[in-house]
């Protein structure tokens, strides 16, 4: 059937979309820390930011924006700077949140953690559009994305088979299928994780200046890698 497509050993590209999407990324580590500190609503809005920007890269293989990008050098390293300087934002101000929180954090008299009733009362940091439009814009900060995306796919599209759209399009609506799958699955582990740094808020913060390295050292690779 996926060969009268043009998809070639399309159970190996299954197994290997699988393992691309679990492998942890910018995107997937806003999704969680936004479901864990803003509730699975907020997650799942960042989510649907990263898919369509996904779509929006996906297309952008497809109508030969990863030539153009080759072909032009100081483009793709401007492009590789731009999303380097939106990485270390998001970490800056993760830093930033968590100096405040330090700030107003009252010493805690009988050692009494922050339930999960009393986090439950607490208004959600961002709106669901905020997580929307900053994972839409984390997911195409990355032109690097681009280029794997085309390198990723041409080894499982025949030519000569099929038609290369629709070869692409199958190969395209896989990978978003484990990205749906996986990040879905994220927004939901969220509401575990609140429970546990809730009654610990400490390792809540370690958790969140974790993101925020890791931030950064995504934004360095991007730029030296």
């Amino acid at each position: 059937m996926f060969e009268s497509l043009g998809v070639v050993d399309y159970p190996t590209f299954l197994v290997a979309s699988l393992l691309i999407v679990l492998c942890p990324g910018p995107n997937s580590l806003y999704v969680l820390r936004t479901s864990v500190s803003d509730g699975a609503r907020v997650g799942f809005a960042g989510a649907c930011g990263v898919w369509l920007g996904d779509i929006i890269l996906l297309l952008a293989v497809y109508l030969g924006v990863a030539a153009l990008i080759i072909a032009n050098p100081s483009v793709f390293f401007a492009l590789k700077c731009a999303g380097a300087a939106y990485l270390t934002w998001l970490a800056f101000r993760i830093f930033t949140g968590l100096w405040k929180e330090l700030k107003k954090a009252p010493p805690a008299a009988s050692g009494e953690a922050v339930t999960l009733r009393e986090k439950k009362t607490e208004k959600p940091k961002i709106a669901p559009k905020t997580a929307f439009r900053t994972a839409l814009v984390l997911s195409l900060s990355n032109p690097k994305a681009i280029l794997f995306m085309l390198s990723f796919f041409l080894p499982f599209v025949d030519t000569t088979k099929g038609h290369p759209a629709l070869a692409f399009g199958t190969l395209a609506l896989t990978l978003q299928f484990w990205s749906v799958c996986y990040l879905t699955a994220l927004t939901q582990i969220g509401k575990a994780l609140l429970f546990f740094f809730g009654r610990r808020p400490v390792w809540g913060r370690i958790g969140n200046a974790a993101v925020a390295l890791l931030f950064l050292f995504f934004a360095w690779k991007l730029v030296t890698g």
